[in-house]
């Protein structure tokens, strides 16, 4: 068995947003301001464990040296499509993300 992604496109209208996405209590609702501020120190943190250096992050997620060394620093934080490369071929990364969000939302409340 092989583990591919299949993407599947419909044409039909996206459903009404609440039934999709059931509302929540504003204590347990995502802080996405939140996340938004921490998102480079994340990525910062995991790229750490998971790179040995800059450079490697470079060839890895095919960026310019500049580039690594921001998110490595934590100054810049990654677009979407780098996320998806290591969400999709990096198994550590959602874990990682999953306990840092965790631990977050402990410190919050």
């Amino acid at each position: 068995m092989t583990n591919n992604l299949k993407l599947v496109v419909s044409n039909e209208p996206c459903g009404d947003a609440d039934s999709v996405f059931p509302r929540v209590s504003r204590s347990k609702a995502l802080d996405r301001y939140r996340m938004q501020v921490i998102a480079a120190e994340i990525w910062s943190d995991w790229l750490r464990g998971a790179f040995r250096r800059p450079e490697d992050v470079a060839g890895f997620f095919e960026v310019r040296n500049s580039t690594a060394w921001n998110w490595w620093n934590g100054t810049t934080r990654p677009t979407a499509d780098k996320v998806m490369i290591a969400t999709l071929e990096c198994p550590g990364f959602l874990d990682h993300l999953a306990a840092v969000v965790a631990a977050d939302a402990k410190r919050a409340a």
